[in-house]
């Protein structure tokens, strides 16, 4: 019975303790995105780090920004360059969604088409998207070659 107690009251204290780093995380990390915004400098999560180390010797890692929800909301509400990577994204997300533009049927390319168009839609794929992209060619081309040499051989064998 005494352990429990004493092992709740550990408890309650390092949560008492957490909640102490929380609200000082929160407030050394506001006053450096202030202190950015007031000296015209980007908010970025680095900088907010290197800043809260002017502040207090330790300062904040840029993780503890993003794992801080109150934190990272007001980092979001706040950073230009946070809203303009949101833009950047949203504009290919429809492009990664728009059925026209999944290449996914081979047979249907056209070889005349505009190279430069398709360069373009290549370039805004990610690497993840490009990675898919090839692996479909190659599985394509596979069984494109499969198909040949099997029609040869029936031809050769008749």
């Amino acid at each position: 019975m005494n352990q429990n107690l004493s092992l709740e009251n550990h408890k309650s204290g390092l949560e008492s303790e957490y909640e102490k780093r929380k609200v000082n995380s929160f407030e050394l990390g506001k006053q450096a995105i202030d202190a950015l915004l007031a000296e015209g400098k980007d908010v970025t999560l680095h900088n907010i780090s290197k800043k809260t180390k002017e502040f207090d010797e330790q300062g904040i890692h840029f993780n503890t920004i993003r794992n801080h929800e109150e934190l990272y909301a007001y980092y979001k509400e706040k950073s230009k360059s946070y809203k303009k990577k949101q833009k950047e994204l949203e504009k290919h997300l429809p492009y990664r969604e728009n059925k026209k533009h999944t290449f996914h049927e081979f047979e249907q390319l056209n070889p005349d088409r505009d190279l430069k168009n398709v360069y373009k839609q290549y370039m805004r794929l990610t690497k993840d998207e490009l990675a898919t992209r090839l692996i479909e060619a190659e599985q394509y081309i596979a069984r494109g070659n499969q198909d040949y040499l099997k029609k040869l051989f029936e031809t050769y064998e008749g």
